[in-house]
């Protein structure tokens, strides 16, 4: 059986959403199995993305790195903000092969649903617009002209209730008068009450008057929304960590003594098993509703 782990982030949630099968596999049977050889290669298969993934991953991170330059007084040029992107974004493909290729090679895992990819003309220049787009929106000039910025790590957690809550803010502004926290959600498929979610969580990392300014790519173009959670929002939103983490933890007690998943159940859509890291290691490999049929059939028994 698992420990305890009483953790949340933004990324355990959404696969717990997507599939809890892929969730247990991943935080229970990975964390545990870490120094074991398949358990590196389940963990190493776990960290493959599509590239439309990692190309907003390389919007955000160049989009910090230019922050963190124009503190210190140093203002690229659009020229560099491109050069950056494409060497970002080709350096994250180029690691993704590689563990592709590395997994493929041992043969503990099959991956063959996963294919090694090059970078494309078309997602290069969709990411340096929407890079550039950002960099030059009023709202967010107006933050890097005026104060201090501090640069957070996403690996920067609040502890609060008991509860290890992983949803810090990319950045954070001060001047005199205000401070503000700044998140970047360039995939941009949040819904409104995401979003408040998400804000009242941020807020947790600032002062009683903070303000969250959230950008938001929306249909490749940015949205921006300032908001000042309230206290009520705040503890809806830690409530509903809390429900979250009643669930992880509800999951990992369904594998038993003899790490046996048979129990855990699988995704609700076939399309979450579509682009799946791990699926050669789920019944859902030979159909999904045949093995929910299944798995429905062996917990009746």
């Amino acid at each position: 059986m698992f420990p305890s782990q009483q953790t949340w982030s933004a990324t355990r949630s959404n696969l717990l959403q997507r599939c809890p099968r892929a969730f247990v596999m991943r935080y229970g049977l990975g964390a545990i199995s870490q120094h074991h050889p398949i358990g590196q290669d389940l963990l190493h298969a776990f960290e493959i993305q599509t590239p439309w993934i990692l190309l907003h991953q390389t919007i955000r991170n160049v989009v910090l790195d230019y922050v963190e330059d124009y503190t210190n007084g140093t203002i690229w040029s659009i020229g560099l903000l491109r050069a950056r992107f494409v060497n970002d974004f080709t350096q994250l493909l180029e690691k993704r092969n590689q563990i592709i290729e590395r997994i493929q090679t041992k043969g503990r895992i099959n991956i063959s649903n996963v294919q090694t990819l090059r970078s494309e003309n078309h997602l290069i220049e969709m990411g340096v617009k929407a890079s550039t787009d950002l960099v030059q929106h009023p709202d967010f000039v107006s933050l890097l002209r005026d104060g201090s910025i501090s640069r957070i790590e996403p690996t920067h957690s609040i502890k609060k209730g008991g509860m290890r809550i992983y949803n810090a803010p990319d950045f954070i502004h001060r001047n005199k008068n205000s401070e503000t926290l700044v998140k970047l959600n360039p995939f941009g498929d949040f819904s409104a009450t995401q979003r408040q979610h998400q804000a009242a969580l941020l807020r947790l990392h600032g002062g009683h008057g903070s303000t969250i300014v959230q950008f938001s790519l929306q249909q490749r173009r940015w949205d921006v929304r300032k908001t000042i959670p309230t206290e009520a929002e705040i503890n809806d939103a830690i409530t509903l960590v809390r429900l979250d983490i009643e669930h992880m933890e509800g999951l990992f007690s369904l594998v038993g003594r003899n790490n046996n998943l048979d129990n855990v159940p699988l995704s609700d859509t076939y399309r979450s098993c579509m682009n799946c890291q791990v699926r050669s290691m789920c019944p859902s490999k030979d159909g999904l509703e045949r093995a929910k049929a299944e798995q429905f059939a062996l917990m009746c028994v």
